[in-house]
């Protein structure tokens, strides 16, 4: 069975890593995003921004359940941020 698709609005509402992904795209600034979904699973989400009618909105372009090294890598970042 497939598991479902990681909930990209519930990442947003906890501490987020983003960064610059400037390697995958000439055309847009596409970005990643490394964070905990409510239901605890960590997520990696790669989107890029948008404006539509004076809103900023979030294009998803890939998104998924992070592996341990990601894990970690994220769990890094956020203890660096605490310091």
């Amino acid at each position: 069975m497939v598991s479902p698709l990681p909930p990209i609005e519930g990442l947003f509402s906890g501490p987020v890593a983003i960064l610059p992904d400037p390697g995958h795209s000439r055309r847009e600034a596409r970005l990643k995003a490394i964070g905990q979904a409510p239901e605890g699973r960590m997520v990696f989400l790669v989107f890029t921004e948008r404006r539509r009618g004076g809103r900023l909105l979030i294009r998803p372009i890939s998104t998924r359940y992070m592996h341990a090294k990601e894990v970690r890598a994220y769990e890094k970042a956020i203890a660096q941020t605490d310091q």
